[in-house]
C-alpha cells in the first residue's frame, strides 16, 4: 500500500485534518477535514486505529473521542469534562490517561471504545491549592504534560514545574497509587516513553534539551544515561524547547524533536540515537541530527509511522517515516530515517492554509 493517512489536530483551528501521504510520489496532501469541538492540539489513536482520542487547548477543559472506519468516516462518541486542560492523552485498551497542569485523570473506556466515566483524578499539587491555581492551557507550560503506563502497570507523569517525574501504580480498577516523585537531574521533563519490556523509561526535557534514560524500579526511577537532543554547537547559542521522544519500529533507535524558541535564525531539530539490545543508549551522543527548514514554532510534534514501506525495494533504504509538525509557518513534514548510513532527511511536506497551525497527529494506516 502506497497511500497512508494521518489525522492532525491544530493549535489554532477547531477542525481536524486528514492528510494522505503517498510513499511512491513522496507527496503529502489534504484528504478531508473533520469537524472538531475545540483546539485539538493533540490527537492519538488506539492500537486498532479505529478510535481517536483528543485533548483541547480551548475552554472548558475536555477530552474527546471518535470512532473511525476503514473508509475514514468519523463518528463522535463522547465528550467528557476534566478539571484542567490536558496536554496529552494515552490509552491501554481499558482506560484513558490524561494530564495537564495541576491534575491528571483516568477514565474508563466504554464498550464502544469511547472515553467515558472518570475512574480517578490525581492532584499533582496539594488539594487545597487546586481550586485557586491556573487550570487553563497555560498551566501545561509549568505543570504536567503526559501520562504514560507501561506493561507492568507503572505510570509516569512528567511535571515541568516540579521538575520531577511522578511514578504511580495503576490497579486493575484504574485507580492510581503514588509510588514516588523523582527529581529530574536535567531541567523540565516533558514527555516520556516506556520501553516495551517495562525496564526503562525515556524522558525528553523541554527546557534543557536532554534525552534522559531511567531504570524503572519497583517504586522509583534511577537515572542512568543522558544524551543531547540538539547539536553541541547550538547549545547555549540559541534557546530551544524539546518536545518528543519516540522509538523506531524495530526498537533499535530513538528519535527526539526540538524547536527553537524565540530565537530568530535558529531552526528545529530531530535527533537519532542508537539503542543496544537491552534498550540502553549505545553512546550518549546522537548518531545524527536533521535540521528542519523552520523553527517549528511551538510544535515539534513527532510520531513514527507504524507501517512497513512496501514500495521501497532497496533493502538499505528508508526503514522509518515520521511526521514533524510546525506552527511557525503551518507545515507538516514527513522525515525519513535510513539506518544504513544513519541519516534523516525530508521526504514530503504540506503547508496548511488560513493561518492553521498543526500540532500533533496520529497515523491511521
Amino acid at each position: 500500500m502506497q497511500l497512508h493517512h494521518l489525522l492532525t489536530g491544530s493549535y489554532t483551528n477547531t477542525t481536524l485534518f486528514l492528510l494522505a501521504f503517498d510513499s511512491v510520489s513522496r507527496t503529502l496532501s489534504l484528504n478531508s477535514t473533520v469537524p472538531g469541538y475545540g483546539l485539538h492540539q493533540f490527537v492519538t489513536s488506539n492500537s486498532a486505529k479505529n478510535r481517536i482520542y483528543a485533548t483541547a487547548m480551548s475552554e472548558p477543559p475536555r477530552l474527546f473521542s471518535w470512532s473511525v472506519d476503514e473508509n475514514f468516516k468519523f463518528n463522535h462518541l463522547h465528550t467528557v469534562n476534566i478539571t484542567s486542560s490536558a496536554c496529552y492523552v494515552s490509552d491501554d485498551g481499558q482506560y484513558a490517561f490524561s494530564a495537564g497542569g495541576p491534575t491528571a485523570h483516568v477514565h474508563a473506556l466504554d464498550q464502544d471504545g469511547g472515553i467515558d466515566q472518570l475512574v480517578d483524578e490525581i492532584d499533582l499539587l496539594p488539594s487545597e491549592e487546586i481550586e485557586r491555581v491556573d487550570k487553563t492551557r497555560n498551566a501545561v507550560l509549568y505543570g504536567a504534560h503526559a501520562f504514560d503506563v507501561n506493561v507492568n502497570n507503572k505510570a509516569f507523569i512528567p511535571d515541568l514545574g516540579m521538575n520531577s517525574i511522578y511514578m504511580y501504580d495503576i490497579a486493575a480498577n484504574g485507580s492510581a497509587t503514588l509510588l514516588s516523585i523523582n527529581l529530574s537531574p536535567t531541567e523540565g521533563p516533558r514527555n516520556t516513553y516506556p520501553s516495551k519490556d517495562g525496564r526503562l523509561l525515556y524522558v525528553i526535557t523541554e527546557h534543557s534539551q536532554w534525552l534522559d534514560v531511567y531504570e524503572i524500579g519497583n517504586t522509583q526511577l534511577k537515572h542512568v544515561q543522558r544524551g543531547s537532543a540538539i547539536p553541541n554547537n547550538v547549545r547555549g547559542e540559541f534557546t530551544f524547547r524539546s518536545n518528543t521522544v519516540q522509538p523506531s519500529r524495530d526498537g533499535r533507535y530513538l528519535f527526539t524533536s526540538s524547536r527553537s524558541w524565540n530565537s530568530p535564525g535558529a531552526n528545529g531539530y530531530v535527533a537519532a540515537f542508537a539503542l543496544n539490545e537491552t534498550g540502553y543508549l549505545v553512546e550518549e551522543a546522537a548518531l545524527t541530527f536533521y535540521e528542519a527548514p523552520v523553527s517549528l514554532g511551538s510544535a515539534g510534534g513527532l510520531r513514527v509511522a507504524p507501517w512497513t514501506d512496501e514500495t521501497n525495494c532497496d533493502p538499505n533504504g528508508l526503514t522509518d517515516y515520521m511526521y514533524l509538525s510546525d506552527t511557525s509557518e503551518g507545515w507538516m513534514f514527513i522525515v525519513g530515517w535510513t539506518p544504513s548510513n544513519a541519516s534523516l532527511g525530508l521526504i514530503a511536506s504540506y503547508r496548511y492554509i488560513d493561518n492553521t497551525s498543526p500540532y500533533e497527529a496520529t497515523w491511521l494506516d
